[in-house]
């Protein structure tokens, strides 16, 4: 079974918690509830009507670490409710529906509403609270208004030069000149972890500060000429100096990746290599002979990848499905490289060198024209607001990737807006 996100659940059961409080005080009057089911007939908790929503969890055990608005751990209502029965020493208790109600002389008291009207103001224990690992801090349209007015409102733009491109060919902007400037690549074995403090990385586009995350609100590109597919990428980890030109094994050894995006480290990362300097005659076919997988596995080997005779500096390889698939696909049942190991041609080209990329594809923006500008918003998309993680402090090395219509990719620039919170 694959891990949740605990980052979207934390966004469904916040948003689930904020339906319920917008629903007539039913509970307090008459202890109304709705149940909230995942899609898998799992009953996650009671929606209590004017109220949030009580788990039938605890935020932890679904590796929620920050409390989430309104949204109530089993464990957490328990205790409070313990501690009210135990004020009210030698009331009479009496069954009542799936709950208890507790009488005492010319009233009614109900400490599993007072308990739900004390969580508003009982916080997590401090160890929950303080874990590295946290829930989305954002979780509504509202929080992201209340940040961007309070002074964590982050937009900002980047320009890149004209490069020389093939046309349907998907080409990288990483070592263009413009404004960020050209980056550079670290030679094998090892390579080097990329961060937005490395040349090359979109770098007005801020760290947070705190314990504050960084979120990518909405994302959009223009060129003079057409781009077919822009893919925005935070590129992990890198490793130049590949020798196109020799049919042996060549030693990688990618360094560790410092963020993570998915349920483990390497999720969703994907391969792709750019060349640096061009290659010579006759097709190569290469593969990933030994990689890590997103679980940790070792020693796995990769699909066999193409490259075409003769193609010039800045193109994306491999070249399967006509030029529209730049990703190196993974073995049977993976789902993200961890790391490189070794790599290998097994039909070399008569020169040539070329750089892998190890990056996560935050965004997938299809074009439209030539000088038209395109615009993703991801707070309106299905998969919800996208976070930027951070290695701790620094956010990703942000760069894109570009499928051409024509042999150039124009003066490309873009505009993105963000967040923390």
């Amino acid at each position: 079974m694959k891990p949740h996100d605990p980052d979207a659940l934390a966004v469904v059961l916040g948003t689930a918690a904020q339906m319920a409080r917008r629903l007539p005080p039913g509970w307090d009057g008459d202890r109304l509830t709705s149940w909230l089911i995942a899609p898998n007939g799992v009953k996650l908790g009671r929606m209590l009507w004017g109220r949030g929503l009580a788990l039938e969890f605890d935020l932890s055990a679904a590796r929620i670490y920050r409390p989430v608005p309104h949204v109530w751990d089993h464990s957490h209502l328990g205790r409070l409710a313990e501690g009210f029965w135990s004020l009210r020493q030698g009331l009479v208790l009496r069954p009542r529906s799936d709950s208890w109600y507790r009488t005492f002389p010319g009233k009614l008291f109900d400490p599993d509403r007072a308990a739900v009207a004390a969580a508003d103001h009982v916080p997590l224990s401090p160890s929950v609270a303080a874990a590295k690992r946290l829930a989305a801090a954002i979780t509504t349209y509202d929080g992201i208004i209340n940040a961007r007015a309070n002074g964590k409102a982050n937009d900002a733009t980047m320009s890149k030069l004209t490069l020389t491109t093939v046309a349907q060919a998907f080409s990288s902007l990483w070592r263009q000149g413009g404004d960020p400037a050209a980056g550079t690549y670290t030679n094998i074995p090892g390579g080097a972890v990329h961060t937005r403090a490395t040349t090359g990385a979109w770098r007005s586009l801020i760290n947070p500060s705190g314990a504050d995350k960084k979120y990518l609100l909405t994302l959009g590109f223009n060129s003079t000429s057409a781009i077919d597919w822009a893919i925005f990428v935070d590129l992990l980890v890198a490793c130049g100096n590949i020798n196109a030109a020799i049919a042996t094994s060549q030693t990688i050894n990618s360094v560790a990746q410092t963020r993570q995006y998915g349920s483990t480290l390497g999720a969703g990362v994907l391969a792709t290599f750019e060349i640096t300097t061009a290659l010579g005659t006759g097709t190569g076919t290469f593969s990933l002979t030994s990689y890590t997988d997103q679980d940790g596995n070792t020693a796995n080997v990769s699909d066999t990848g193409t490259s075409v005779a003769s193609a010039i500096t800045g193109r994306l390889i491999p070249t399967g499905g006509n030029g529209l698939i730049p990703w190196l696909g993974t073995a049977t049942g993976d789902f993200g490289v961890r790391s490189v190991e070794t790599f290998a041609f097994s039909a070399a080209h008569t020169a040539g060198v070329i750089a892998l990329n190890l990056a996560f594809p935050l965004a997938y923006l299809p074009g439209i024209a030539a000088n038209i500008y395109v615009e993703r918003d991801s707070t309106v998309q299905i998969d919800g607001l996208t976070e930027l993680d951070t290695d701790g402090t620094d956010i990703g090395a942000l760069t894109w990737y570009l499928q051409t219509n024509s042999t150039t990719t124009g003066s490309f620039r873009a505009f993105a807006r963000s967040c923390m919170g």
